[in-house]
C-alpha cells in the first residue's frame, strides 16, 4: 500500500507533526500503529525514565550495606548492591505472575517492576566504577554517566571509546582531553567544541585535523595557528608562557577571542560528516537518518537521540548499537526491541526492562539468559506466542500497543531524570503533565575545609593531599572533592584546579550545545533555505552557511 505524508496533531501538546510515507512502512513492518504523539513528547517520556547522574547513599535492601544508587530510599522496589544483583543469591523468576487479560497490562507491569529487585546502578561489565551510572564496558571511571568502553575517564556525560579524559560532554574515540564538547578522534585537546582529529590544541571551535592551535575557528589541516593566524613554533611557545593554562584569565582570554572569531567566521548549519540524506545535527557515517541528533552511525532511522549505531530504528534514546527497534532506550547489541529499556545482547524483546542475553520475552524485568517468558514467568514456545498475541490484541484495543511505558511507571521524578537537562520545565508544569517531582534532592553544603583561593595555583605544588580537602562550589555553594587521578591530570597538563562542582561544570558545557530541534533559515552567503539547530536569534549573531557554501569557503 502506497502512503502519503500525513499531518497530525499531538494528543499531548496539541502541536502539529508529520508522519512521512517511509514512516508508515516502518510501522507496518514492526506491526505497530502510527504514533498519536509528536516526536518531542515521545522523547520526553522516554527520557523521564533515565536517571543519569542523581546519585544517593542508601542501604542495600538485601545486605543492609550502604551503597551508591540512582534510586533514593523511597522507591517501592528493593534495591540491591550491583554485586549482589548480578550474583546467584536471588532469582528474578521467583517474582513471576500470571497475566490477567481483563486488566490493564501496564498496571500489571508496574506491579512486577515494583516487586523485582533493581540494581543500584546500571553498570554492565565494568570494573572499579562505583560512582558511575548507565555505563557499559568501562574501567577505572568516576562520575561518568552514559558511557561506553572507556578507561580512566572522570566527570563526563556521553563519553564513548575514550581514555584518560576529564570533564567532557559528547566525547568520542579520544584521549587525554579536557573540558571538550562534541569532539571526536582527538588527543590532548582542551576547552574545545565541535572538533575532529585535533591534537595538542586549546580553545578551538569547528576545527578539523589541527595540531598545536589556539583559539581558532573553522580551521582545517593547520598547525601553529593562534586565533586563525599562522605563527612560528617559537611564537606559539611564547604565547603559552605568557598565558599559562593554570591561570583563569588565560582561558577566559582565549575563549573570548575564539567567540569573537565565531561571529565573523562562516558557521556550518549542520555538524556531521560522511553522510547521505540526513537531517538533524551531530550525525556521522549515516544514510537516510532524519530528525535525529547525536548519531555516530546509522541507516534508515528517524527520531533517534544519542545513539552509537542505529539500523532500521525509530524513536531511540541514549543507546549504543541496535537494529529494528522502536520506542526503546539504553539498548546494546540487540535486535527488535519494542518499548523497552536497558536491554543488552537480546532479541525480540517487548515491554521489558534490564534484561540481558534474552530472546522472546514480553513484560519482564531483570531476566538473564531466558526465552519465552511473560511477566517473568516461563512458558513453552507455543504457549508464549499464543499468550503474546492475546496481550497485543488487548493492548491494541486499549490503545496502549506501540506506546512507551506510561509516566506513572517511571521510578524517577522529572528533576531526577536526564529529561530535565534536555527539556527543562517547572515543577508545576511537570506535575500538570503527569510526571513526578522530587523536592530537596540531597546535597552537601557547609562542610568546606579550605577556600578555593587558598589552594595551590602552581601545578608543581599539586599533591595527593588535595584529596583530603572538601571544596565549596563558587556557583552553587555545594561541596565537592578531588580524586587522585584528576589531580595528577591537572598537574601533568598544567591546568587549574576546578572552582566549581561537577554538576555546575556539566551545566556550563550543556549550555554551549545547540538545542535538539531544527529551525528554518537562509544561508548567509547564497540565501538558500536551510534547516539548522541554530535558534532564529542565534542566526542573527552568527553567519550560518549551507553545507555547500561552507565547504567552498573553508576547503
Amino acid at each position: 500500500m502506497e502512503h502519503k505524508s500525513e499531518n497530525r496533531i499531538c494528543k499531548k501538546c496539541n502541536e502539529d507533526f508529520v508522519i512521512e510515507p517511509d514512516d508508515f512502512g516502518f510501522y507496518e513492518k514492526m506491526g505497530i500503529p502510527a504514533p498519536e504523539q509528536c516526536p518531542q513528547c515521545r522523547q520526553q517520556l522516554r527520557a523521564s525514565f533515565r536517571n543519569f547522574k542523581t546519585l544517593y547513599k542508601r542501604p542495600c535492601s538485601k545486605s543492609g550495606k550502604m551503597i551508591i544508587s540512582m534510586y533514593n530510599e523511597d522507591t517501592k522496589f528493593p534495591v540491591y548492591d550491583n554485586e549482589i544483583w548480578w550474583g546467584d543469591s536471588w532469582e528474578p523468576m521467583d517474582y513471576a505472575v500470571d497475566v490477567d487479560l481483563s486488566k490493564s497490562f501496564f498496571k500489571q507491569l508496574a506491579l512486577l517492576f515494583n516487586a523485582v529487585p533493581h540494581p543500584a546502578r546500571n553498570a554492565v561489565r565494568s570494573v572499579n566504577c562505583d560512582y558511575t551510572n548507565q555505563i557499559i564496558d568501562c574501567k577505572n571511571c568516576y562520575l561518568l554517566f552514559g558511557a561506553l568502553e572507556n578507561e580512566d575517564c572522570d566527570y563526563g556525560h556521553i563519553v564513548w571509546n575514550c581514555r584518560d579524559s576529564i570533564d567532557n560532554l559528547y566525547l568520542f574515540k579520544s584521549e587525554s582531553c579536557y573540558d571538550c564538547v562534541d569532539c571526536l578522534g582527538s588527543a590532548k585537546l582542551f576547552y574545545s567544541q565541535e572538533c575532529e582529529a585535533c591534537v595538542d590544541s586549546i580553545g578551538l571551535f569547528d576545527c578539523r585535523n589541527c595540531l598545536n592551535c589556539i583559539g581558532c575557528v573553522g580551521q582545517v589541516n593547520k598547525s601553529y595557528h593562534i586565533f586563525n593566524k599562522q605563527v612560528t613554533k617559537e611564537e606559539y611557545k611564547k604565547f603559552l608562557l605568557e598565558h599559562p593554562l593554570n591561570e583563569k584569565s588565560s582561558i577566559e582570554y582565549i575563549l573570548k577571542e575564539m567567540e569573537s572569531l565565531r561571529k565573523i567566521t562562516p558557521q556550518r548549519s549542520f555538524f556531521g560528516s560522511h553522510n547521505n540524506d540526513v537531517s538533524g545535527n551531530h550525525i556521522y557515517n549515516a544514510h537516510n537518518v532524519h530528525d535525529s541528533f547525536d548519531i555516530k552511525s546509522g541507516e534508515n532511522s528517524r527520531h533517534c537521540f544519542t545513539v552509537r549505531e542505529a539500523i532500521d530504528s525509530y524513536d531511540i534514546s541514549f543507546t549504543s548499537d541496535l537494529s529494528e527497534c522502536y520506542q526503546a532506550m539504553t539498548i546494546s547489541n540487540s535486535n527488535i526491541a519494542i518499548a523497552s529499556e536497558m536491554i543488552v545482547d537480546c532479541h525480540n524483546i517487548y515491554y521489558s526492562n534490564n534484561c540481558h542475553n534474552c530472546n522472546e520475552v514480553f513484560g519482564c524485568y531483570g531476566l538473564r539468559k531466558k526465552s519465552y517468558c511473560i511477566l517473568n514467568k516461563q512458558y513453552s514456545k507455543e504457549e508464549y506466542f499464543t499468550l503474546k498475541e492475546k496481550i497485543i490484541a488487548q493492548m491494541k484495543e486499549s490503545g496502549d500497543w506501540g506506546k512507551f511505558f506510561p509516566a506513572f511507571i517511571s521510578p524517577f521524578a522529572y528533576n531526577e531524570a536526564i529529561v530535565n537537562e534536555y527539556m527543562p520545565i517547572t515543577k508545576e508544569e511537570a506535575t500538570r503533565q503527569g510526571f513526578k517531582w522530587k523536592d530537596n534532592i540531597p546535597s552537601t553544603t557547609g562542610q568546606g575545609t579550605i577556600e578555593y583561593e587558598n589552594l595551590p595555583k602552581n601545578p608543581e605544588e599539586y599533591s595527593d593531599a588535595l584529596v583530603n580537602e572538601i571544596l565549596t562550589c563558587k556557583n552553587c555553594e555545594k561541596n565537592y572533592r578531588l580524586i587522585n587521578r584528576e589531580v595528577n591530570f591537572y598537574k601533568k597538563n598544567r591546568l587549574a584546579l576546578p572552582a566549581k562542582c561537577f554538576n555546575c561544570r556539566h551545566e556550563a558545557r550543556m549550555s554551549k550545545r545547540n538545542p535538539r530541534d531544527l529551525w528554518s533559515g537562509n544561508c548567509a552567503k547564497c540565501g538558500n533555505l536551510i534547516q539548522t539547530s541554530y535558534r532564529p536569534e542565534d542566526q542573527k549573531i552568527y553567519q550560518i552557511y549551507c553545507e555547500k557554501c561552507y565547504q567552498q569557503e573553508v576547503y
